[in-house]
């Protein structure tokens, strides 16, 4: 029988605890319209990225194979080691962007926070992009296009309307639980 190394332990807890996310967030909390079924229905590819430093061409050969893949509809590429600031990833998400044309990315990490001062849907959208890891949410530029008008502001003003309807503060301590989750678990595989 062979022992799990520590990698092979960090990508299965860095699946779990996105799951988590995922599942108790996003579509716990019906934050996006389309995440429900997407998962359900298989469309949705993680891919754990376990080096320190993220590669964008490591996430470009993870785009072709989407591209390749019809059913697949969302990437999410998962950087559980990286340590960088907000501002970092987001520069990183913008040089993926750059790399293909065949999915848009969107960067969530987990030190995003409400923007200041009144929340306001724009406001909320960094606030629920707090996945455990750093993570770039990849989705097939065709849907994308596909979907007419104010969508994402519509989207985004719902997710206002829930928010403030369930409490902030309750979402906010399930995104802390989660965070805690994932401090607790790996600092166990390090050690």
């Amino acid at each position: 029988m062979r022992v799990p190394t520590k990698i092979n332990r960090l990508v299965t807890e860095a699946l779990r605890l996105n799951a988590r996310y995922v599942e108790e967030v996003v579509i716990g909390w019906e934050l996006c319209p389309w995440a429900a079924r997407a998962w359900l229905d298989g469309q949705v590819v993680q891919r754990v990225f376990p080096d320190a430093e993220p590669d964008a061409a490591a996430v470009a050969r993870f785009i072709d194979e989407l591209i390749a893949e019809p059913r697949a509809a969302i990437g999410l590429a998962i950087f559980p080691r990286v340590a960088g600031t907000v501002g970092s990833w987001e520069r990183f998400a913008e040089t993926v962007r750059r790399t293909r044309d065949g999915f848009v990315a969107a960067a969530f990490h987990p030190d995003y926070r409400a923007s200041d001062g009144a929340l306001d849907a724009a406001r909320l959208v960094p606030f629920i992009r707090r996945t455990p890891d750093p993570t770039l949410q990849l989705v097939r530029a065709s849907l994308v296009h596909s979907l007419r008008g104010q969508v994402s502001n519509d989207v985004a003003r719902a997710n206002l309307a829930t928010v403030t309807a369930r409490g902030i503060e309750k979402l906010e301590a399930l995104l802390t639980e989660i965070r805690r989750d994932r401090d607790t678990t790996y600092a166990s595989i390090s050690a």
